[in-house]
């Protein structure tokens, strides 16, 4: 079984490759996933950013607003660190537990480790091999705002809270660049499996 991570910044490409991926047979542990899972309205997560962040981080509900929670942290890198501090020990906890449950099932031939922060949340040696998604800037912030529903000034606000995409491609095993759109982005990860294959 090989592990290979996913990664690269928001509104790179990375569910197009997680796609393309699962549509080989290959299994995905979504971390993205897995921190929705663990911050479910009444979660120890949830208690804790509501601790850190106040009341005003959720819902009527008890749920997490992610988009208020993003207003008040991007921007501000020591409140980008708080907020990490919080959700990344229970989401790698979570993730090694997953990739334990693989390994013992021995099923999978190829696992796909899906995170943006993957590098961030300290999980680069949690994989045997790196794939990082990029594009230019002006995409991905066209991508995020249609697909999100936000500002120019949110997504660029969540950018700069990320790793920068120089810094991820120095440590990738390999590189796809999603700016020449979907049926090229699919051909250059159609490289990458038959390297994987081989």
């Amino acid at each position: 079984m090989i592990i290979v991570g996913i990664t690269g910044g928001i509104g790179t490409g990375k569910g197009l490759a997680t796609e393309f991926f699962r549509s080989r047979g290959a299994a995905i542990i979504d971390a993205d996933e897995i921190a929705r899972e663990l911050a479910q309205p009444g979660s120890q997560m949830v208690a804790d950013i509501a601790l850190e962040f106040g009341r005003c981080a959720l819902r009527p509900n008890g749920s997490l607003d992610r988009r208020k929670l993003a207003q008040m942290v991007f921007g501000d890198p020591d409140a980008v660190a708080r907020l990490n501090a919080i959700a990344h020990p229970p989401i790698g906890a979570e993730v090694e537990r997953r990739i334990e449950s693989l390994v013992r099932d021995d099923t999978a031939g190829v696992v796909c480790l899906v995170a943006p922060l993957l590098l961030e949340a300290g999980l680069g040696d949690t994989v045997d091999r790196l794939l990082v998604m990029t594009t230019d800037e002006g995409t991905r912030v066209r991508r995020v705002m249609a697909r999100d529903g936000v500002s120019e000034d949110e997504v660029r606000a969540r950018m700069a809270a990320q790793m920068p995409p120089g810094e991820q491609v120095e440590r990738a095993d390999w590189v796809v660049d999603a700016t020449g759109g979907r049926e090229e982005t699919l051909r250059q990860l159609d490289v990458v499996w038959a390297e994987l294959n081989e």
